[in-house]
Protein backbone atom coordinates (compact mmCIF):
# COMPACT_ATOMS: atom_id res chain seq x y z
CA UNK A 1 0.00 0.00 0.00
CA UNK A 2 2.85 2.38 0.84
CA UNK A 3 4.28 1.76 -2.61
CA UNK A 4 0.99 2.84 -4.24
CA UNK A 5 0.89 6.01 -2.15
CA UNK A 6 4.47 6.79 -3.15
CA UNK A 7 3.64 6.38 -6.86
CA UNK A 8 0.50 8.46 -6.45
CA UNK A 9 2.48 11.21 -4.76
CA UNK A 10 5.20 11.09 -7.40
CA UNK A 11 2.99 11.00 -10.52
CA UNK A 12 -0.10 12.96 -9.45
CA UNK A 13 0.65 15.22 -6.52
CA UNK A 14 4.14 16.14 -7.77
CA UNK A 15 2.95 17.50 -11.15
CA UNK A 16 0.05 19.30 -9.46
CA UNK A 17 2.41 21.03 -7.05
CA UNK A 18 4.73 21.90 -9.94
CA UNK A 19 1.79 23.28 -11.96
CA UNK A 20 0.64 25.37 -9.01
CA UNK A 21 4.13 26.79 -8.39
CA UNK A 22 4.69 27.62 -12.07
CA UNK A 23 1.27 29.32 -12.20
CA UNK A 24 2.14 31.48 -9.21
CA UNK A 25 5.53 32.43 -10.67
CA UNK A 26 3.90 33.22 -14.04
CA UNK A 27 1.26 35.41 -12.44
CA UNK A 28 3.88 37.32 -10.47
CA UNK A 29 6.01 37.88 -13.59
CA UNK A 30 3.03 38.93 -15.71
CA UNK A 31 1.95 41.43 -13.09
CA UNK A 32 5.39 42.99 -12.86
CA UNK A 33 6.07 42.95 -16.64
CA UNK A 34 3.00 44.94 -17.63
CA UNK A 35 3.83 47.59 -15.05
CA UNK A 36 4.75 50.84 -16.78
CA UNK A 37 2.59 50.62 -19.90
CA UNK A 38 -0.42 49.26 -18.04
CA UNK A 39 -0.12 51.98 -15.40
CA UNK A 40 0.28 54.69 -18.05
CA UNK A 41 -2.84 53.55 -19.92
CA UNK A 42 -4.79 53.19 -16.68
CA UNK A 43 -3.89 56.77 -15.75
CA UNK A 44 -5.40 58.18 -18.98
CA UNK A 45 -8.79 59.81 -19.01
CA UNK A 46 -11.60 57.96 -20.82
CA UNK A 47 -11.36 60.40 -23.77
CA UNK A 48 -7.60 59.81 -24.04
CA UNK A 49 -8.13 56.04 -23.91
CA UNK A 50 -10.67 56.30 -26.72
CA UNK A 51 -8.19 58.34 -28.77
CA UNK A 52 -5.53 55.71 -28.11
CA UNK A 53 -7.87 53.00 -29.40
CA UNK A 54 -8.29 54.97 -32.66
CA UNK A 55 -4.55 55.06 -33.42
CA UNK A 56 -4.40 51.76 -35.37
CA UNK A 57 -7.43 52.72 -37.49
CA UNK A 58 -5.91 56.12 -38.21
CA UNK A 59 -2.58 54.53 -39.20
CA UNK A 60 -4.34 52.20 -41.64
CA UNK A 61 -6.36 55.11 -43.04
CA UNK A 62 -3.22 57.19 -43.60
CA UNK A 63 -1.40 54.29 -45.26
CA UNK A 64 -4.41 53.61 -47.46
CA UNK A 65 -4.58 57.29 -48.42
CA UNK A 66 -0.90 57.46 -49.27
CA UNK A 67 -0.52 54.27 -51.29
CA UNK A 68 -3.93 52.62 -51.73
CA UNK A 69 -5.84 51.87 -54.88
CA UNK A 70 -9.00 53.75 -55.77
CA UNK A 71 -11.23 51.07 -54.27
CA UNK A 72 -9.26 50.83 -51.03
CA UNK A 73 -9.31 54.61 -50.59
CA UNK A 74 -13.08 54.75 -51.10
CA UNK A 75 -13.61 51.95 -48.57
CA UNK A 76 -11.28 53.65 -46.12
CA UNK A 77 -13.06 56.99 -46.49
CA UNK A 78 -16.43 55.37 -45.81
CA UNK A 79 -15.15 53.45 -42.80
CA UNK A 80 -13.42 56.55 -41.40
CA UNK A 81 -16.62 58.59 -41.69
CA UNK A 82 -18.50 55.79 -39.91
CA UNK A 83 -15.83 55.46 -37.21
CA UNK A 84 -15.54 59.19 -36.54
CA UNK A 85 -19.25 60.02 -36.77
CA UNK A 86 -20.13 63.44 -35.45
CA UNK A 87 -17.77 63.24 -32.48
CA UNK A 88 -14.67 64.87 -34.01
CA UNK A 89 -15.48 67.61 -36.55
CA UNK A 90 -11.82 68.33 -37.34
CA UNK A 91 -11.05 64.71 -38.30
CA UNK A 92 -14.35 64.47 -40.16
CA UNK A 93 -13.51 67.59 -42.18
CA UNK A 94 -10.09 66.10 -43.02
CA UNK A 95 -11.71 62.90 -44.31
CA UNK A 96 -14.23 64.93 -46.33
CA UNK A 97 -11.42 66.97 -47.87
CA UNK A 98 -9.69 63.74 -48.87
CA UNK A 99 -12.95 62.53 -50.35
CA UNK A 100 -13.36 65.82 -52.26
CA UNK A 101 -9.84 65.56 -53.66
CA UNK A 102 -10.57 62.02 -54.76
CA UNK A 103 -13.93 62.81 -56.38
CA UNK A 104 -13.70 63.36 -60.15
CA UNK A 105 -16.93 65.38 -60.41
CA UNK A 106 -16.48 69.16 -59.81
CA UNK A 107 -20.03 69.48 -58.48
CA UNK A 108 -19.39 66.60 -56.11
CA UNK A 109 -16.14 68.21 -55.00
CA UNK A 110 -17.94 71.49 -54.25
CA UNK A 111 -20.58 69.68 -52.19
CA UNK A 112 -18.03 67.66 -50.22
CA UNK A 113 -15.78 70.67 -49.55
CA UNK A 114 -18.86 72.62 -48.43
CA UNK A 115 -19.76 69.82 -46.02
CA UNK A 116 -16.19 69.88 -44.66
CA UNK A 117 -16.55 73.61 -43.99
CA UNK A 118 -19.93 73.04 -42.33
CA UNK A 119 -18.49 70.35 -40.06
CA UNK A 120 -15.47 72.41 -39.05
CA UNK A 121 -15.74 76.16 -39.79
CA UNK A 122 -12.06 76.68 -38.92
CA UNK A 123 -11.24 74.63 -42.02
CA UNK A 124 -12.63 77.35 -44.25
CA UNK A 125 -11.16 80.10 -42.06
CA UNK A 126 -7.71 78.59 -42.64
CA UNK A 127 -8.50 78.05 -46.31
CA UNK A 128 -9.22 74.82 -48.09
CA UNK A 129 -6.35 75.11 -50.53
CA UNK A 130 -3.46 74.77 -48.01
CA UNK A 131 -5.18 71.86 -46.30
CA UNK A 132 -5.88 70.16 -49.63
CA UNK A 133 -2.28 70.75 -50.73
CA UNK A 134 -1.03 68.94 -47.61
CA UNK A 135 -3.33 66.02 -48.32
CA UNK A 136 -2.30 65.90 -51.99
CA UNK A 137 1.38 65.85 -51.00
CA UNK A 138 0.67 62.90 -48.71
CA UNK A 139 -0.91 60.93 -51.60
CA UNK A 140 1.86 59.18 -53.54
CA UNK A 141 -0.17 57.56 -56.34
CA UNK A 142 -2.96 58.71 -58.68
CA UNK A 143 -5.81 59.47 -58.53
CA UNK A 144 -5.89 62.09 -55.83
CA UNK A 145 -2.28 63.19 -56.01
CA UNK A 146 -3.07 66.48 -57.76
CA UNK A 147 -4.97 69.48 -56.51
CA UNK A 148 -8.52 69.52 -57.93
CA UNK A 149 -9.51 72.19 -60.43
CA UNK A 150 -12.14 73.36 -57.94
CA UNK A 151 -9.30 74.61 -55.72
CA UNK A 152 -7.24 76.11 -58.53
CA UNK A 153 -5.28 73.06 -59.51
CA UNK A 154 -5.06 71.56 -62.97
CA UNK A 155 -4.44 68.13 -64.42
CA UNK A 156 -0.87 67.22 -65.31
CA UNK A 157 -0.05 67.28 -69.02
Amino acid sequence: MNEKVGRLARWVAGPLVLLLLSGLVGKARAGSERGEFFDAVAALSPAEREALEAVPALAVANASWSFGSEDSVKKMLRSELDRIGESDPVQRARVLIRFGIFDSNPDGQAAVFSQACADDPTTCDEGLRPIAEREVKARAVPPGNQLPMFLGGHPAP
